[in-house]
């Protein structure tokens, strides 16, 4: 076990806590080397400014909050920004919006360019424990229903056939001019995650990391969340 992977999860139960926070989680995905997008939890304004010069803008802006769990319902997120000014006005609002929501940070972090949307998730199953699922992510997750199970952990092969089952492998050659995924890349992801929720099984009750963007760069994980047991 990585000692700082477990240190985040007991901070969490220790502050009675079940979800972690978006950082939280990325700084778990951090430590598996995995490829986010550059970000950085920011308390003050001109922390927001240093870390959207640093990351050359455009970026999206979350509040990081035990209280704001569905930042999207609570327009708690917001992407593209792509001015210092749009910077100063979102974390402004954020912090008189939500004085009251024991908002712990506003994560600032570089928009990854456009790409097919996938997710990797983890659940625990009554009979076979922790598995692993690949599919289309975004909004095709309900649309298409269209997952892949593997029980954990699972090698770089097995997510390479999970991969290659996906019924909609359109979406991964790529679809209306987007470059074809890096299915090797994909499969390292999920078989890492597999691994983590292995390792983890009596921390970690669910997992999703949706969407992954997968483009001419690579796949990258951009948002994540963790559930504990």
């Amino acid at each position: 076990m990585n000692v700082q992977i477990k240190e985040i999860f007991e901070k969490v139960k220790s502050e009675n806590r079940k979800v972690l926070l978006e950082h939280e989680a990325k700084e778990i995905l951090r430590l598996l080397d995995l490829p986010l997008p550059p970000s950085k939890l920011v308390k003050t304004e001109e922390e927001a400014i240093k870390a959207f010069n640093e990351f050359n803008g455009p970026v999206a802006m979350k509040v990081m909050s035990p209280k704001v769990l569905h930042k999207t319902d609570e327009q708690a997120v917001k992407i593209g920004i792509a001015t210092v000014e749009e910077v100063k006005e979102t974390f402004n609002d954020y912090m008189n919006r939500f004085a009251e929501k024991e908002v712990v940070g506003i994560l600032v972090e570089k928009m990854i360019a456009k790409g097919v949307e996938l997710i990797i998730g983890s659940q625990i199953d009554k009979t076979f424990g922790p598995v692993i699922l690949v599919g289309p992510g975004g909004i095709f997750v309900e649309a298409l229903k269209d997952v892949v199970f593997r029980m954990c952990p699972c090698s770089l092969e097995q997510a390479l056939s999970a991969i290659d089952e996906i019924k909609t492998q359109k979406l991964l050659n790529g679809f209306r001019g987007l470059a074809p995924v890096n299915r090797e890349q994909l499969a390292e992801i999920m078989s890492k995650l597999s691994s983590l929720a292995w390792e983890y099984r009596e921390y970690i009750g669910e997992m999703d990391i949706n969407p992954l963007i997968a483009n001419s760069d690579g796949v990258f994980p951009v948002d994540a969340r963790i559930i504990l047991k």
